[in-house]
């Protein structure tokens, strides 16, 4: 049988869309060309995905048999906190399930996407069981009910929602922020401002301390030079961080000698901000970013940015998932190195 990576190598696309196309993913956003040629290729290598097999195989008199290498595909199903209207202003939880799909295909695991239906409850576009569910973000209680009506093989990623229950993979927030702190103070900078949430969604989607903050907040305590006039509290799109950053520039406050932005996404609007009050960028404030996705890279200058190893995450997902089926493993919570990746954001030593 044609395997993902002979039809998308023919399709001119990548595994994982050949996947979400078979799979009928609700969230993909292809053209229509390219979803009939994913299934042109496909009809013509012979591909059947796992729900016509199963098919065939019961409308099989007498049953066929069904291949080894068949009976042990597993299919995982994915669930994302955000909507797809966030997840295009986030597109750091969008690469991570992109990532998690490639290493699901790598493994001949199929994916299944689980999204939110009129009632706010989990279901997925077929009746076909699922071998485990990857939840990527922070739930409530009730939406992780939903996911135990499909399976009790849960591993969370980017949330640690119940370390008794569950197996979990998080970024080690705490390093992160030493990191940048210390790439700030050692360059000379002092008074470091921080923008982002204060308080974001914890493990169950109550609203909490985000762990950056926290990190941020008490790590200058510990050097008793914390200012909360430092504070720019925004939501974390580019808008609210535009007018954050404007209404303290507008204020006549003194200016910061640097600032951490707590997620990328704030970054365009606060450098528009900067830009409209004609102020430059390291020389005049110092900028380091948090997940390191295309918008620090792409920015000009180039921000710095905390790395937070999504493709370790995924793969630790996965070794998860792996150790729920063999039964060998108790509820863990594992946490991925960070690391700063300096640009031209900050004063060169």
């Amino acid at each position: 049988m044609a395997t993902l990576k002979e039809i998308a190598a023919i399709a001119g696309v990548s595994q994982a869309t050949v996947s979400r196309v078979l799979n009928q993913d609700p969230s993909l956003s292809v053209t229509e060309e390219t979803r009939k040629r994913v299934l042109q290729t496909a009809k013509e290598l012979g591909y059947r995905t796992v729900q016509q097999r199963y098919q065939a195989y019961q409308e099989a008199d007498p049953p066929a048999p069904v291949k080894p290498q068949e009976a042990m595909e597993r299919r995982i199903g994915i669930a994302q906190m955000f909507e797809n209207q966030q997840l295009l202003e986030d597109i750091y939880y969008m690469m991570l399930k992109n990532i998690l799909d490639e290493v699901c295909f790598e493994k001949t695991w199929s994916t299944v996407t689980l999204f939110r239906n009129e009632q706010g409850h989990f279901v997925k576009n077929d009746d076909l069981p699922l071998d485990g569910i990857v939840a990527i973000g922070r739930f409530t209680q009730k939406e992780i009910q939903d996911f135990h009506g499909y399976t009790d093989n849960i591993v969370f990623l980017d949330s640690s929602p119940d370390e008794e229950k569950y197996c979990s993979i998080v970024p080690n927030y705490h390093l992160a922020v030493r990191q940048v702190l210390h790439c700030f103070w050692q360059r000379g900078y002092q008074h470091i401002a921080y923008l982002g949430s204060v308080y974001t969604f914890g493990n169950t989607k109550e609203l909490s301390m985000d762990p950056r903050f926290y990190y941020y907040k008490n790590s200058l305590l510990e050097r008793n030079v914390y200012n909360p006039a430092l504070v720019m509290d925004c939501e974390m799109n580019s808008r609210s961080s535009y007018e954050a950053m404007k209404a303290y520039l507008d204020s006549g406050k003194p200016l910061p000698d640097a600032i951490f932005t707590a997620s990328d996404v704030v970054a365009p609007g606060l450098l528009k901000a900067l830009r409209e009050h004609g102020i430059r960028i390291p020389e005049d404030m110092g900028i380091i970013t948090f997940n390191n996705t295309s918008i620090s890279q792409l920015s000009q200058p180039p921000l710095a940015s905390v790395e937070v190893y999504m493709r370790e995450n995924a793969e630790a997902a996965a070794l998860c998932m792996e150790l729920l089926w063999n039964q060998k493993t108790h509820p863990k919570k594992i946490t991925i190195s960070c690391r700063l990746e300096e640009r031209g954001s900050v004063r060169a030593l």
